[in-house]
Parts: C-alpha cells; sequence; structure tokens
C-alpha cells in the first residue's frame, strides 16, 4: 500500500468523530459530538470516548510543551458523570515536560459547561 500524503490526525480520532480546536491560551482543546457508537448498553456514555480525549488532549499538551512525541506511561481518569450529552469539550494542560519525561491534567465537559471527567497522565518523551 503506498501512502497518500501525510496524515493530519490518526484514523482512530476520524473514526470516533474527535476534532481538534483552537488552543485556549494554555490548554489544548479537543471536541466531539455525540454518536450511537459512544453509547453503552445501558445509554451511557462508554467510558473509552472520556478516556481517549483525555488522554490525547493532554498527549498533546505535553508534546508541544516538551517539542517532541510523546507516549503514555500512566494515565488516571475519573468519570463523575457518563450521562449523554450533544457535545463534549476536552482541556488539556502541560503540568511539566522536561528531559524524558512529562506529565499533565485534563478535564471533560459536556454542552452545559458540567464537568463530567477529569484525568491526570504521565508520558515519555521522545526526542
Amino acid at each position: 500500500m503506498k501512502a497518500t500524503g501525510k496524515v493530519g490526525q490518526s484514523y482512530f480520532f476520524d473514526y470516533l468523530g474527535l476534532e481538534r480546536q483552537e488552543n485556549d491560551g494554555e490548554a489544548v482543546v479537543l471536541s466531539v459530538g455525540l454518536a450511537d457508537s459512544h453509547l453503552s448498553e445501558t445509554d451511557k456514555v462508554a467510558s473509552g470516548l472520556f478516556y481517549t480525549m483525555l488522554d490525547a488532549v493532554i498527549g498533546t499538551a505535553v508534546s508541544e510543551a516538551g517539542g517532541g512525541f510523546v507516549v503514555t506511561t500512566d494515565l488516571h481518569v475519573q468519570i463523575l458523570c457518563n450521562d449523554v450529552s450533544r457535545l463534549f469539550i476536552c482541556k488539556g494542560y502541560s503540568s511539566q515536560a522536561e528531559g524524558k519525561s512529562g506529565s499533565g491534567r485534563g478535564e471533560v465537559f459536556n454542552s452545559e459547561g458540567r464537568l463530567v471527567a477529569a484525568g491526570m497522565a504521565a508520558f515519555k518523551l521522545l526526542k
């Protein structure tokens, strides 16, 4: 298979419908409109959506601050509410990025601005 060009974001992002937004100050911002594929068998938002958003947004913040690619080494997520919302906005911040490691934090908000999930992560910086 021949490569057709540079990939702007992963195909997994496209599959989930994740969209990178303009940074909000030091925060990296990611959004997603809710789709049926994001729901669990109990019609709640599947936790994997929040995990993926937080990993991506925190990792991007650390990557930008550290000036290199990152690999997730640890991710902790607290889901406060997984009720259906038409839109979720995720913001991620770098706490530190120096040497070969970095860390950060992030939050996911529903369309009404309510905090629905939060997380912290550590990364290996690849420079």
